[in-house]
C-alpha cells in the first residue's frame, strides 16, 4: 500500500483526520507507517516496529507502538494475533 492508497482508504472511511491525529500524537510519520507497518509482508510485532522507529525502544515507545497498532486495527488494516506482541496485516476491502 502506498501513502496515497492509505490516505484514500482512510478518507473513504471518514477516518483520515482521526488517524493522522493519532499518528502525530504518538510521533509516527505516515511514511514510516506505510513503509514499515502496512507494507510489511505477513505480520508485524511491537518489538520490531518499535526498534525500527526508536532504535533502542523503552516501555513507553513499545506502548505507543501498541497504540498505533490499535488505531490501525480500528480502521481494518491490522488484526491482533492474540499475544499482545503480534498483529497480522489484513487485506483492506475497497470502498
Amino acid at each position: 500500500m502506498t501513502l496515497e492508497e492509505l490516505t484514500n482508504y482512510l478518507q473513504a472511511r471518514g477516518k483520515a483526520s482521526e488517524v493522522n491525529e493519532v499518528l502525530s500524537k504518538l510521533g509516527f510519520s505516515p511514511d514510516f507507517v506505510v513503509t514499515n507497518v502496512i507494507s510489511a509482508p505477513g505480520s508485524v510485532t511491537v518489538s520490531h516496529i518499535a526498534m525500527l522507529w526508536q532504535g533502542m525502544p523503552n516501555k513507553h515507545d513499545r506502548k505507543r507502538t501498541r497504540q498505533l497498532f490499535d488505531a490501525l486495527t480500528e480502521v481494518g488494516l491490522l488484526e491482533p494475533k492474540g499475544d499482545e506482541e503480534t498483529w497480522i496485516l489484513t487485506t483492506p476491502t475497497p470502498s
